[in-house]
């Protein structure tokens, strides 16, 4: 098998070495530096900035569809903005451009101003210039189109809503003191920023704070009182689920729920926890499971329902399957149904460590498959035997990366060298059928299925695997520069990274805290989760319920399945042979490099289109564009 290996690679080296690295198709001109990059995912248009000028590059074209200049961003902003200490410290953390995910926007902060573009047509939706205070936080609200802004005002954080077709504020209405904005806006807590309509009401998280606003009017009808990282509204219209950390160094989190027309909690208590893991929303109860329990707990009174918590103990995962519950206490999984009763004799270990991390748990067919970080095997799910005498052993150290293959109704999975094929059918733990080289096996982040095989993929390599365990082909490359620089600013298009069911990057990290609804008799309805669907997919959905973005739209429905297409394709920033900083595009369906662009500098800015597979790249004071190339 080596010498099988090492003749492979051999003759791709040579291949390497043959294909001539290209220089750029066409190319923009600037009179300035251009400093930042950008490329909207709805309308596809390219945005850029150089110099006091922002401009728009149609990405069919290649012509700059539009410019904004100093006239269009308005006057200086009012001097004591200018002369605020914090001011400086905000737009330092912005950057200049950043293109708003499910919008055909772009943001842009460009002479201490902040400013909202229509990337279709180049108009200045929002401008700050105008107004006494800055913006310092902004959140889009793509169901109805409009956007919640973060105001200093005087002294003062005020939030605004801003009508996008106007380009006017609705509402300006002060919420507190801007210093408790400064204690919260630069820690972790930015991140969970949430805003949600909910008829006539406006709910916002807003670095830890949870306001509710009357929509119309802008009145805060109240404030919550204690800091919230999550919340969930139920079904009911009457209540809100809330979770949050004890405190910034604290590792438990409290659980509660809130009226909406008061914001007072209405539980005698909280849920007291290191951690909640997976919470269902059943109209008149719901289901908290935690990491010290698992049970049903009246919405009312928040009194238990069982008798009895089903094992709590570091419950790290829950999997709803139709009513049942499969979940995870520490390195053992059990099956329980709606009313708390086990549904298996004993609970089944699936790992040696608490600690080990759960790379795929889930039914496939009337099994139960599993992968840790070190055991591999199937359950009945209906008795909870496990159906393997012997569980494949993991080396833990490893990567574990399993991909699911529909035709077959099995899991192809990788770990410390060799590839397993996780048949439902057979009887005993499969032997690997193929044991391979991988020389950055650290770096592996995707694994995904062929017709011939598959393929592994990491940012420094590329190596596909027939299925009866011989190397189709293996590309490595070495790292230019810095390890800092600046790689992808779209890498899961760019690169199949995080696509599809050949990424596992979601399945190890586990998915976001969400609340599942259930009707009264326990069946599924609608998730509040968005974390696993795509840009695109939110775009899509949103499309239908805000006329404005519903006509983007339809003008650019091809960009919306544009990322399937890049699974097929590595993008790889590397040193050539001659010392130069090239990009390498690899065909992992093909097992060749068929373009190498040269990039000049160590941190590239550059966007890759999805639909087109054009790259555009900056280069001192120009763009240089580079077409599509598949052979």
């Amino acid at each position: 098998m080596k010498k099988i290996t090492f003749s492979i690679i051999l003759l791709l080296s040579v291949t390497v070495s043959s294909i001539a690295q290209r220089k750029y198709d066409e190319i923009v001109t600037t009179e300035n530096t251009v400093q930042d990059l950008v490329q909207n995912e709805i309308t596809g248009v390219v945005v850029f900035k150089e110099g006091g000028t922002i401009k728009g590059l149609d990405p069919e074209t290649k012509k700059v569809i539009w410019t904004l200049t100093k006239e269009d961003f308005g006057t200086t902003s009012a001097g004591d903005i200018l002369s605020d200490p914090d001011f400086g410290k905000v737009f330092k953390e912005k950057s200049a451009l950043t293109t708003v995910p499910g919008s055909p926007y772009v943001e842009a902060y460009i002479n201490s101003k902040y400013i909202i573009i229509n990337t279709d047509s180049g108009k200045v939706v929002y401008n700050s210039s105008k107004e006494s205070f800055w913006v310092t936080q902004s959140d889009f609200i793509p169901e109805t189109d409009e956007y919640l802004l973060t105001l200093k005002k005087d002294g003062d954080m005020a939030i605004a809503l801003l009508d996008m077709k106007t380009g006017e504020l609705k509402w300006n209405t002060t919420v507190d003191k801007a210093k408790s904005l400064f204690s919260f806006s630069f820690k972790e807590s930015a991140n969970t920023n949430t805003a949600t309509v909910h008829g006539s009401v406006i709910y916002y998280l807003l670095y830890g704070k949870l306001y509710s606003f009357d929509r119309s009017s802008g009145k805060l009808n109240w404030k919550g009182e204690e800091d919230y990282s999550k919340f969930y509204l139920t079904q009911n219209n009457k209540n809100i689920v809330v979770v949050n950390n004890a405190g910034t160094f604290s590792s438990k989190q409290y659980l509660n729920v809130l009226n909406t027309e008061t914001g007072k909690s209405i539980w005698k208590e909280s849920i007291k926890t290191k951690r909640v893991v997976y919470l269902e929303d059943w109209g008149t109860k719901l289901l908290v499971a935690h990491f010290s329990g698992f049970n049903f707990y009246d919405l009312n009174s928040g009194e238990k329902i069982w008798k009895k918590d089903a094992r709590g103990d570091g419950l790290k995962r829950v999997i709803p399957i139709d009513q049942d519950f499969l979940y995870v206490a520490e390195n053992e999984m059990m099956l329980i149904n709606k009313d708390g009763e086990k549904l298996w004799k004993k609970f089944i270990e699936i790992s040696d460590d608490k600690e080990d991390p759960i790379y795929y748990l889930g039914k496939v067919g009337e099994k139960v498959m599993y992968l840790t970080g070190t055991y591999g095997n199937m359950v009945d799910y209906k008795t909870g035997v496990k159906l393997w005498k012997r569980n494949i052993k993991f080396e833990k150290s490893r990567p574990v990366l399993p991909t699911y293959d529909e035709a077959t109704n099995s899991y192809l999975v990788y770990n410390d060298e060799k590839l397993y094929k996780f048949d439902p059918s057979i009887n005993d733990k499969p032997e690997p059928f193929a044991k391979v080289n991988i020389k950055r096996e650290k770096e592996l982040n995707s694994i995904e299925q062929f017709p011939w095989g598959v393929v592994l993929s990491g940012p420094l390599e590329v190596m596909g695997v027939n299925m009866d365990g011989t190397v189709k082909y293996h590309f490595t490359y070495n790292q230019p520069g810095e390890t800092g620089r600046r790689l992808l600013k779209s890498a899961a298009i760019a690169g199949s990274i995080g696509l599809g069911v050949g990424s596992v990057a979601s399945d190890i990290k586990g998915a976001d805290l969400t609340m599942t609804y259930r009707d009264a008799d326990g069946n599924m309805r609608t998730s509040v989760a968005k974390g696993d669907q795509t840009n695109k997919d939110q775009a899509k959905a949103y499309a239908a319920g805000s006329a404005a973005l519903g006509v983007v739209a339809a003008k650019f429905n091809s960009r919306f399945n544009a990322m399937k297409q890049n699974r097929d394709y590595s993008y790889i920033f590397a040193k050539a042979d001659t010392g130069e900083k090239v990009l390498v595009k690899v065909s992992k369906a093909e097992g060749k490099e068929i373009d190498k662009i040269i990039f000049t500098n160590n941190k590239p800015l550059y966007e890759i289109d999805p639909a087109t597979q054009n790259i555009f790249y900056v280069s001192d004071k120009s763009i240089q564009i580079f077409n599509k190339k598949e052979k």
